[in-house]
């Protein structure tokens, strides 16, 4: 298979090294656009509306690229924007079909999905224009790790003050003055550094520079048991990093078709195992009791239906699914079982788009990002039935893509920069 150079064509440079302004201007990038100063999912963290403004700026830049640089797109790049288009154009139309809810819900719940485009705003912006080497976005990647866990811990102990206008919850209570959580986590589990606070470990990892990760690792392992407190992503961090421990010394003689078929074998293992508990009534082992009566109601659901997609009902409208079915179901939060009721049948399309443009990017680049990225597709797919892997850690994936692109091809581990060196750098 034929590729084009890169997102933007440029001639090919090495020994590149950014000035001090470069790199600081991609840790303010990257931290903006990563997630970490968002609107948590109880609206009482973030800034308000810095998401949409992201998402407007890279609509605009994936317009921009569609006009001006369309010959330049890689495979990879149209792949991603076809899986972009239906993971965000799905739902909304099924729940409409489904449910009768109006389309503006639907398109308003899954704007999140648009965040995947922010890798058209980096690559049409710094991404085409600065020279980054190996050891500028070491240094990068290490000023964004201690900034996610000093922003982390700040508002774990509310020395940030919280918004008091955007708190939001189906359940009310759960912010009414003087409510007691009966989940330890309540207090911390919206509050996350994102995608970020992984990448500088990660990097580390698949550098082989085990020694100086120890730290790292170690603070990461106190940000989850302290703040996060997410099992699932606690799972796939550890995941991540045995795959990045496999991966860096087996990167050149990997037969990436067969690797590829741990997705295929751990989600039709996954289904057959749901589809065992469903028809004799078990519970999920590692499902609580609120996911496995979920879980019965979404795939029974899904069976009747014969796979068609059902969408997903916003929580802004009527409540959400909880209106419909009568108990506390989050579709994202039932993992496999979830995307498979919202993307019926489909739901197999949209993953081997993902997988493809993974594979892509591993295969032509095979540089220290192209590893992480497997690895945590690999991961993901292997923690399936724990979160939706194709609607959530969009940032993380669109920054992975970006990373890949400017750290460049491995000659005989000589990392070519894909990138056009600016007057600055």
């Amino acid at each position: 298979m034929q590729y084009n150079t890169t997102l933007l064509k440029v001639p090919q440079t090495n020994s590149i090294v950014a000035s001090m302004y470069d790199r600081w201007l991609m840790v303010v990038t990257l931290a903006v656009v990563s997630g970490l100063f968002f609107l948590s999912d109880d609206h009482r963290f973030g800034v308000a509306f810095l998401r949409e403004a992201i998402i407007g700026l890279s609509l605009v830049a994936v317009v921009y690229v569609l006009i001006l640089k369309k010959d330049q797109l890689d495979s990879a790049d149209w792949y991603f924007l076809v899986m972009v288009g239906l993971l965000f154009m799905l739902p909304p139309i099924f729940a409409y079909l489904n449910f009768h809810q109006p389309l503006q819900y639907g398109f308003l719940e899954e704007r999140r999905t648009l965040l995947y485009l922010l890798y058209f705003l980096i690559m049409a912006t710094i991404g085409g224009r600065k020279g980054y080497g190996d050891g500028d976005l070491e240094a990068i990647l290490k000023y964004l790790f201690y900034l996610a866990l000093v922003w982390s811990v700040a508002n774990a102990f509310a020395w940030i003050p919280r918004n008091s206008a955007f708190s939001f919850s189906v359940h009310a209570e759960q912010f009414a003055e003087g409510f007691v959580a009966t989940d330890a986590r309540f207090e911390t589990r919206f509050m996350e550094g994102g995608f970020l606070i992984t990448l500088y470990p990660y990097y580390l990892m698949a550098r082989g520079h085990f020694l100086k990760a120890v730290l790292p690792i170690l603070l990461l392992v106190t940000y989850m048991l302290y703040i996060n407190q997410t099992r699932g992503l606690g799972l796939l961090i550890v995941l991540a990093i045995i795959w990045i421990s496999i991966l860096r010394y087996r990167v050149n003689n990997f037969n990436i078709s067969a690797l590829l078929l741990i997705p295929v074998v751990f989600v039709l293992g996954y289904f057959a195992y749901f589809l065992y508990a469903h028809a004799f009534g078990d519970s999920v082992v590692f499902y609580d009791y609120h996911r496995n009566r979920e879980l019965h109601v979404l795939l029974g659901q899904t069976l009747r239906d014969f796979f068609m997609p059902h969408g997903a009902l916003s929580l802004q409208f009527n409540e959400g699914f909880r209106s419909v079915y009568g108990i506390n179901i989050y579709v994202s939060d039932i993992g496999l079982t979830g995307l498979i009721f919202k993307y019926g049948i489909l739901f197999v399309p949209l993953a081997f788009l993902m997988i493809m443009i993974v594979y892509l990017l591993f295969s032509k680049y095979k540089n220290d990002f192209s590893i992480i990225l497997m690895a945590l597709l690999l991961a993901n797919f292997m923690v399936a039935p724990l979160g939706d892997f194709l609607g959530r850690g969009t940032e993380g994936f669109a920054l992975l893509m970006v990373l890949v692109r400017l750290q460049g091809v491995n000659h005989e581990h000589k990392y070519i920069a894909c990138v056009r060196r600016g007057r600055a750098s």
